[in-house]
């Protein structure tokens, strides 16, 4: 959470305001120091009385919870606490204001989205150099295989596969080191024949997993989107399924075409029958934050969602605890730029 505090002399007048740097709060915490308190600040009353003032004189530290008042660009909520401070000689000088904004200050979401951006930028750059060797490695090998047994049909066919996604992925990594996470490249796509590959990619870890795949894929028309892209958006909900259902789950793919606010939008939609996610888990469902990152949960839901809304389109979540997750895509027919 956001918060600063403020020290004040036994007359209320500031001596020290630490803030965090790089916002607004950080520019206006050096212009505070040696004005009145009630000069920059509403007065913290307690009981109607002024609660700084109160605890310099009696030495006494004081908890405000959930307290209206004002901070350095708005009116906040904030949970306050207020301490003596004590000289040398043991004599109360002044006082502590700490205040934690619980809601209410733009400062806030000003953090949490840097936040995100910096989360994307450190963690997805060492995961791109850190994929490239054992991707080459990977890439070796089935060349090797390929040779080896490329006679036998099926696993031709596979070889084929991994080869080609393979190149992609190594394509994919060079444009993102050298450019931007979602520079696209639009191309005609057939959603049905990208989701038909999928599920033939994934077919070996649902076999493994005993989860079985089910698709109704509807009549679609060809649209204008990144293939890679769109595949992994797609690929990123599909194992955040697999990673939700123990053995014997369920994963059903669906795609239609449906009219919203008069557009025609594909609509691919990926339901599960795993554990769900709980309502705060909800909340957080495709926005990224650190905590999550590092347990490896939500990044690729961010990523998902920065992807369907570069085509243009949005993303819908559902999910019960326990009962499974449905994760709806809306891709527009004529293209992100169509008016």
């Amino acid at each position: 959470m956001y918060g600063y505090s403020i020290t004040v002399d036994r007359d209320l007048i500031i001596s020290a305001v630490v803030a965090p740097t790089g916002v607004r709060g950080g520019f206006c915490s050096s212009m505070l120091k040696g004005h009145p308190l009630d000069r920059c600040f509403p007065v913290l009353l307690e009981d109607g009385s002024d609660a700084v003032k109160r605890v310099i004189d009696g030495g006494v530290p004081l908890f405000l919870k959930g307290y209206h008042t004002g901070c350095f660009c708005s009116d906040v909520t904030a949970d306050i606490s207020i301490q003596p401070v004590s000289a040398d000689d043991g004599s109360i000088c002044g006082a502590e204001i700490s205040l934690v904004i619980v809601s209410g200050c733009p400062v806030v979401d000003i953090l949490q989205k840097e936040q995100r951006l910096i989360d994307i930028g450190r963690y997805s750059a060492a995961l791109a150099h850190g994929v490239r060797n054992p991707l080459n490695a990977i890439k070796g090998a089935v060349v090797y295989l390929k040779d080896a047994y490329g006679g036998e049909q099926t696993f031709a066919e596979f070889a084929a596969i991994i080869e080609e996604e393979i190149s992609k992925l190594d394509g994919f990594i060079t444009r993102f080191l050298s450019t931007s996470l979602l520079e696209s490249e639009f191309v005609p796509v057939d959603v049905n024949e990208l989701l038909r590959r999928i599920l033939a990619m994934n077919s070996f870890q649902a076999y493994a997993k005993r989860i079985s795949f089910s698709s109704e894929l509807g009549v679609l028309p060809i649209i204008m989107a990144d293939a890679f892209q769109l595949e992994h958006a797609v690929m990123n909900v599909i194992n955040n399924s697999f990673e939700a259902m123990t053995e014997s789950g369920d994963i059903r793919l669906k795609t239609r075409l449906v009219q919203r606010g008069g557009r025609e939008f594909i609509s691919i939609l990926i339901s599960d029958n795993g554990k769900g996610m709980t309502r705060d888990g909800q909340k957080g469902a495709g926005y990224s934050n650190e905590k999550r990152v590092e347990k490896g949960r939500g990044f690729g839901l961010f990523l998902t969602r920065e992807i369907i809304q570069s085509h243009g389109g949005t993303i819908e979540i559902v999910s019960k605890k326990n009962m499974g997750t449905s994760v709806e895509m809306f891709l527009p027919v004529k293209g992100r730029d169509d008016g």
